[in-house]
């Protein structure tokens, strides 16, 4: 097994070598700093002796240190001319390392640990542009993934884990109504080749035996929903945005839950009880999704 290319320099010339520039379609930025990598490869510790799915593995930074621990490795890159290069470099048997080409948002996540008897590790520098539809792919796959240490930009990871609250996000409260989440580290902007525009982080994803909430998803997130689609508003009328106007005032009650509040100040315990009560009146949230919304 031939070690990732180092440093900048390093991977400026392979991807010249392939005929690559890097796209900013497809979020590719490398992982240059072999300290940020070894950090990387440290956080995960024992997780990375398990079954491990790698997201974008690019030119093998992380691969190369993941094949030599995990049980099973599949690597899933979109580009095709970096999953040869990538078969190239490895030298692991495909019976224990794959390298899968597609994209992840495809990825069956149940397939791979029906097959492999376990749940999986997935670990990854998700692309900045496909952030939150990856976590929805993750939290989605939740029965077949305990954990994820993710590279994300800051900025998102600080809002999940601020979730729900002034400073969190719909996105936010979705990903931690199904998971743990701790920020492991900072990863500068140098750390990658080109140099994004923004600062970004480590953070462990740890999926929940059970969710944070007891009411059915439609009302929980038709709550959630409202309220951070509608920050600057009252819970009340916040409320009246997903749910019937006449109805909103037993909702209220029956949660015993002040409407003249900002709705972005509650916790978990508060939002379910908003979304059992609406879900006891036999009310229907006016969009009928689970989940944030695109953009929330």
């Amino acid at each position: 097994m031939r070690d990732a290319p180092h440093g900048a320099g390093g991977v400026r010339e392979s991807l010249d070598a392939y005929g690559v520039r890097p796209s900013k379609r497809l979020g590719q930025n490398f992982l240059v700093d072999e300290n940020v990598v070894a950090a990387i490869v440290e956080a995960i510790g024992p997780d990375a002796a398990g079954d491990v799915v790698e997201i974008g593995p690019g030119l093998g930074a992380l691969t190369t240190h993941l094949a030599r621990r995990a049980r099973r490795l599949a690597a899933v890159e979109i580009d095709r001319r970096l999953a040869a290069r990538l078969r190239e470099t490895l030298s692991e048997p495909a019976s224990r390392v794959e390298v899968c080409v597609g994209d992840i948002l495809d990825y069956d996540f149940e397939a791979t640990a029906a097959a492999w008897g376990e749940r999986l590790v997935v670990v990854g520098s998700v692309p900045y542009s496909i952030t939150s539809p990856i976590l929805k792919k993750l939290i989605g796959g939740r029965a077949a993934i305990r954990a994820a240490y993710l590279v994300t930009q800051r900025e998102v990871a600080e809002k999940i884990q601020a979730s729900p609250g002034p400073d969190g996000t719909a996105l936010g409260t979705f990903v931690r109504a199904y998971a743990e989440v701790s920020i492991v580290r900072r990863v500068p902007r140098g750390a990658f080749y080109p140099v994004p525009d923004v600062d970004s982080c480590l953070w462990k994803l740890e999926t929940l035996d059970l969710p944070r909430f007891r009411a059915d998803e439609a009302s929980f997130f038709a709550v959630v929903r409202a309220i951070y689609g509608a920050r600057r508003k009252t819970l009340r009328n916040a409320l009246e945005r997903r749910f019937p106007r006449t109805a909103v005032a037993a909702v209220l009650a029956r949660a015993r839950q002040d409407g003249a509040i900002r709705g972005e100040t509650l916790g978990f315990p508060e939002l379910d009880s908003l979304a059992v009560a609406a879900q006891e009146l036999n009310l229907s949230p006016v969009d009928g999704e689970g989940g944030p919304s695109k953009g929330e």
